[in-house]
């Protein structure tokens, strides 16, 4: 080969020359692969898609083991929601406490502060009444005899009211006056 004239092609090992491709990288670098066609694509997309559904169905199955009884999966949904039950229920639970705790307290709150207040009205009216029909006078001596003297109370239901109480004193007569058979004398007049 004689400098600066044409190239040579180079021979194959058959004695045949390989072929030249013009326009090539001159440090002999291969020529550009060819494209994928059409066919290949479309069976690269059917094998990914097959993959996918096979992985989605694979995953599935695997979630569905987790819902069977015994499994750990199923062990671990079953606790989750046995808490959240329990904490929803505990709260609900309160509310409707608190409601009918209420509603009976206060049913029995009545019915004893209406019996609390009927026994006190009683003593009250009976120490009221007693009052009127004694006229005010409170220290009475249960051995003594009294001569009283009385007047229409002033407070309804109440019969007759003491006016005045008088002692009775020991070994005296006492008998009704006779010109007032209204006032009692201590002796009989004569």
């Amino acid at each position: 080969m004689e400098a600066g004239g044409p190239p040579v092609p180079p021979v194959n090992p058959g004695g045949q020359a390989a072929p030249v491709y013009q326009g090539g990288d001159p440090l002999g670098a291969q020529p550009p692969a060819a494209r994928p066609s059409g066919l290949w694509w479309g069976l690269a997309a059917l094998i990914a898609v097959i993959v996918g559904v096979a992985g989605y169905f694979l995953g599935s199955n695997h979630e569905a083991d987790n819902y069977k009884a015994g499994s750990s999966g199923y062990q671990t949904i079953y606790q989750t929601g046995y808490t959240a039950g329990q904490q929803a229920g505990a709260a609900a639970g309160t509310v409707v406490g608190k409601k009918a705790g209420a509603r009976y307290g206060k049913k029995v709150g009545y019915a004893k502060g209406n019996s609390a207040g009927k026994a006190a009205g009683e003593v009250q009216g009976t120490a009221d009444g007693a009052n009127a029909a004694l006229g005010g006078l409170s220290s009475w001596d249960t051995g003594t005899h009294y001569i009283v003297t009385t007047i229409d109370p002033t407070l309804a239901g109440v019969p007759a009211a003491i006016n005045t109480r008088t002692a009775m004193a020991k070994n005296i007569t006492y008998a009704l006056c006779q010109s007032n058979p209204n006032v009692i004398c201590a002796k009989p007049e004569k």
